[in-house]
């Protein structure tokens, strides 16, 4: 689990000054009657601080926090658990070293503009539509029970929605910049399992992400599951989820150099 947060805060929205400090506030929220079922605080609001080639996402949900510090350099992922105050240290070397690598999922997806534009908290935003159907089976690894697995046997989620990209906003230039310098670091393959031209479709959503043209303010996406048995017909009867992603806050203030830092007092468990 704690890799998929590694994972999040890489493939994440980034935003990074490779001039300038920079520092993005995004909050999720949900519509369908999965939203109503679920409790207050569920989804997460992610604070992302980028410095240099340093990066740190402090993602919040339900009344706790997980830190992921990124460092491009050193190529180290560092997933901070301030209740546990325990530190998780991920390298290229270290899976390569016997690091299990995840499971990634098989995924068909396609990225294109529309040619329309609107102005969202006083920046003009491009529309981008996007499409993605991912096979669920494909994730199934060792860990999980085979009965688990077999029930994900033609199961696929597909996600449609749109993106709406500033080319000129603050901070834009160092997004661009940054989201490629992740994907070319092979940082990203170390705590993903990612490897260039593998098979699965992973690698060309991640190249399209780092090549969007600005910062996305707000993505808008519809989850439904697609095929047959009793989880699709039980995710059915609970209608489609959309799911809404937006930028609530830019800042280009000076950011210390102390949040990109392990903090004392931690466990370090290197991987």
């Amino acid at each position: 689990m704690r890799k998929w947060f590694a994972v999040a805060a890489v493939c994440a929205i980034s935003v990074v000054s490779l001039r300038a400090d920079v520092t993005v506030t995004t909050i999720m929220t949900m519509e369908g009657a999965a939203a109503a079922q679920m409790p207050p605080g569920s989804l997460p609001k992610i604070t992302l601080r980028i410095k240099g080639m340093k990066s740190r996402s402090d993602i919040e949900t339900a009344g706790s926090t997980i830190s992921v510090i990124t460092d491009l350099t050193t190529k180290q992922v560092i997933t901070l658990l301030p209740n546990s105050k325990t530190a998780t240290v991920t390298s290229a070397e270290s899976v390569a070293a016997g690091g299990a690598p995840l499971a990634m999922p098989k995924i068909d997806s396609s990225l294109k503009a529309t040619g329309k534009s609107q102005t969202i908290e006083g920046v003009v935003c491009d529309e981008h539509t996007f499409t993605m159907l991912m096979d669920m089976a494909s994730m199934a690894g060792a860990q999980m029970p085979p009965e688990a697995a077999e029930m994900l046997k033609g199961v696929k989620m597909a996600m449609n929605g749109s993106i709406w990209v500033a080319k000129s906003a603050p901070g834009v230039a160092e997004i661009m910049a940054f989201n490629k310098a992740a994907l070319s670091s092979g940082l990203l393959a170390a705590v993903s399992g990612v490897k260039p031209g593998q098979p699965g479709g992973m690698e060309q959503m991640l190249n399209a992400a780092a090549s969007a043209p600005g910062l996305p303010y707000l993505t808008e996406m519809t989850l439904e599951i697609q095929g047959e048995g009793p989880m699709v017909e039980a995710m059915r009867q609970m209608g489609a989820m959309k799911m809404i992603q937006k930028v609530s806050s830019v800042s280009t203030d000076p950011i210390s150099d102390d949040l990109f830092k392990l903090p004392a007092g931690y466990t370090i468990d290197k991987q």
